[in-house]
């Protein structure tokens, strides 16, 4: 009767472990949400300046001049399909957008 009872002891011992543990995991965010959206990661070209241009891949100092240059004279993107004339525009343009309340400053 003894050997019963501890059986039983240790048994309700290693559900209640078992309960703790899940309840444990269970406040665990396995798959947090990304901080950022894909598109917060993009860098807008109303606004950025030729160092922040020269980090999007295939834009060196050359195109950042010229993208300034011509959104100068444009007076800034409305479509990023008007930079459609660099070379590496299939390259890049996963990594620009232009956002809607971006106002061009320069």
């Amino acid at each position: 009767m003894k050997i019963n009872q501890e059986l039983l002891t240790v048994q309700s011992l290693i559900i209640g472990l078992l309960i703790l543990l899940l309840l444990t995991l269970k406040s665990i965010n396995i798959n947090p949400k990304p901080k950022f959206t894909e598109n917060d990661l993009k860098i807008d070209i109303n606004t950025a300046d030729i160092i922040t241009l020269q980090r999007i891949p295939h834009i060196g100092e050359k195109t950042a001049e010229l993208i300034i240059e011509d959104r100068k004279i444009r007076g800034g993107y409305t479509d990023i399909n008007q930079l459609k004339w660099v070379k590496s525009f299939d390259k890049i343009k996963p990594y620009i957008k232009i956002n809607e309340e971006s106002k061009w400053t320069e």
